[in-house]
């Protein structure tokens, strides 16, 4: 149990210590201004900076796909069309509990406007139970699932629902969105052996295929986001050597004290905030990630940075969205009346997440459902291991 009396304490010197980098922060911001005004005004000498040092840097490189200084008004759309949304948790495999298994859960959000039809509001678990789901054999081996195992299987389960329901939502007769909560980028894959790499990055590449082939734009929504990608192009930027190699240069220096670190650490929104008005969207980026780089040309990963009105959202989709103009910007319309209608957040992910939470009495009841299917199967001595049983129940 959490000692409140001991933790207020530790609370009010956070509340103390958290203005004491104020004015660092504050320089940060207008060093990085002036970095981005300095490519603003020379867009051309900006990306031919970025080609030439970008093998250099110690971080991915984005490719600026327009003038870093272009917005664009963004009208919100009218109440016309059709979003699906998801979000997903899941239960992880605990070898304390009475079986070894594990639950993935995707909350799925239909809802369409400007026709009298009915949401649809849905939950969609999928439990993993048999030895080759808990020990799959990748590369000829035998893989010992962890966390990240399990929540790259649930990103990619939900977006494999999100494909096939967006792509039943066109029954409904309006233009589809498919609004995917978090980033696109499928970050953690890369630490997985090639195998499963190559496994996801099929199942990743032919739902995105699919939406294509259906013309239907999918957006990842990112809130809050602490991408900082226009801010390392800042970097190279203001970079006083010719050549951005930082190894031979910085080698021996902490980040922060590299000369290019005047500008870092801060947020590409909060970059943006200054330049966008409500309702504007940045120029296009490509991401220089190179989990992005294993996906095939068409899918790979770019983003934009919008004012949605309570903040500046980042917004990913795939590069095949750029060739379909009219169907980005119907889709960024989209979001900007899902955020009106959601209070500054899109109102159908916010619906997802509520469908897909799993709370902790719903661990417990998952578990023990589990155990009472165990015994009518007549599996004896079903026992949580000493150390579940003790948290559980305690000894007093």
């Amino acid at each position: 149990m959490l000692d409140f009396n001991k933790v207020v304490q530790q609370i009010d010197s956070i509340s103390r210590e958290s203005f004491i980098d104020t004015d660092a922060l504050q320089e940060t911001k207008e060093n990085a201004q002036a970095a981005l005004d300095r490519a603003m005004r020379s867009p051309d000498q900006f990306v031919t900076r970025l080609d030439e040092n970008s093998t250099w840097v110690l971080w991915p490189v984005a490719t600026p796909l327009e003038p870093i200084g272009v917005k664009h008004p963004i009208k919100v759309a009218d109440d016309s069309y059709t979003v699906v949304a998801v979000d997903g948790s899941q239960i992880m495999p605990s070898h304390h509990e009475v079986h070894t298994c594990y639950l993935l859960n995707v909350g799925m959000a239909l809802i369409t406007y400007g026709a009298k039809l009915p949401p649809v509001l849905e939950t969609i678990p999928k439990l993993y139970s048999r030895p080759e789901d808990l020990y799959p054999l990748v590369d000829r081996r035998r893989l010992h699932i962890d966390e990240l195992y399990v929540s790259l299987e649930r990103t990619i389960m939900e977006l494999e629902i999100l494909a096939s329901e967006s792509i039943k939502a066109k029954e409904r007769g309006l233009p589809v969105l498919a609004l995917y909560d978090g980033s696109l980028l499928p970050w953690s894959v890369e630490k997985l052996p090639d195998g499963y790499q190559h496994s996801y990055i099929s199942r990743m590449s032919e739902a995105l295929s699919s939406l294509e082939r259906e013309s239907i734009p999918i957006i990842g929504y990112l809130s809050h986001s602490r991408g900082a990608d226009i801010v390392n192009c800042l970097r190279i930027l203001v970079c006083p050597y010719e050549t951005s190699h930082c190894r031979e240069h910085c080698g021996d220096l902490n980040e922060e004290d590299f000369p290019c670190s005047k500008v870092w650490p801060l947020s590409d929104r909060l970059l943006f905030k200054p330049h966008l008005n409500l309702n504007d969207r940045s120029a296009t980026f490509l991401s220089g990630a190179s989990v992005s780089k294993l996906l095939p040309r068409e899918h790979r990963v770019c983003f934009i940075y919008m004012d949605v009105g309570e903040e500046i959202a980042r917004l990913e989709f795939p590069r095949w969205l750029l060739n379909k103009e009219g169907q980005l910007h119907a889709a960024l319309s989209m979001i900007l009346s899902q955020c009106q209608k959601g209070m500054g957040y899109p109102v159908s992910l916010a619906e997802s997440h509520h469908l897909a939470v799993i709370k902790g009495n719903d661990r417990d009841q998952f578990f023990e459902l589990i155990t009472r299917h165990l015994l009518t199967l007549g599996v004896s001595q079903i026992k949580t291991s000493p150390k579940q049983s003790k948290k559980r129940w305690g000894f007093v």
